[in-house]
């Protein structure tokens, strides 16, 4: 008999739906799929949200699916556009024209791989209305991709700049 009260106890724990996602290298895991994309999946496991790209992903097993609102099918693309903005308040275009002018390539590559964060930059920090964002993952990949866009095309214009006027 306390077998089976044991085993009624652990049944609802047992009932959870199980999520298994298999990447392109054969590693499993189970977790819950919080969203799915052409481009991702945002998978949640151990408490963590992980966003793997399409292209990594072998096999998506879903137990339950549940319908997703409108308003949570724009939530990322809310997220983002909430990125680009603080993106634009880290300021530093002249900084990296002029780095680009008197460093040229160097400046390039360093921007390239360089990581950006919104908790690094201090005029982000002081002005973002968004800091509740600043763990999202999506709001991070959005953020890193248009800063370092930015200061990647402000360097090569001022190579552009010291190849055009300067180099003569």
């Amino acid at each position: 008999m306390k077998k089976f009260l044991l085993l009624l106890a652990f049944l609802p724990l047992a009932l959870m739906a199980k999520d298994i996602v298999v990447l392109q290298n054969g590693h499993r895991f189970e977790g819950e799929v919080v969203k799915i994309s052409k481009s991702h999946l945002v998978f949640a496991a151990s408490g963590e949200r992980y966003r793997i790209p399409a292209s990594d992903l072998a096999y998506v097993g879903l137990e339950a699916l549940e319908p997703v609102s409108e308003e949570a099918a724009f939530s990322d693309v809310d997220v983002c556009l909430r990125a680009y903005n603080d993106s634009r308040l880290r300021g530093r275009h002249w900084h990296n024209f002029f780095a680009g002018v008197f460093f040229g390539p160097v400046t390039i590559i360093y921007d390239l791989v360089k990581t950006y964060h919104p908790l690094h930059d201090r005029r982000v920090l002081l002005l973002s209305k968004n800091k509740g964002y600043f763990s999202d993952p999506v709001y991070l990949e959005c953020y890193t991709y248009r800063a370092k866009t930015n200061a990647t095309l402000q360097a090569a214009g001022g190579w552009a700049t010291w190849l055009l006027f300067l180099k003569n």
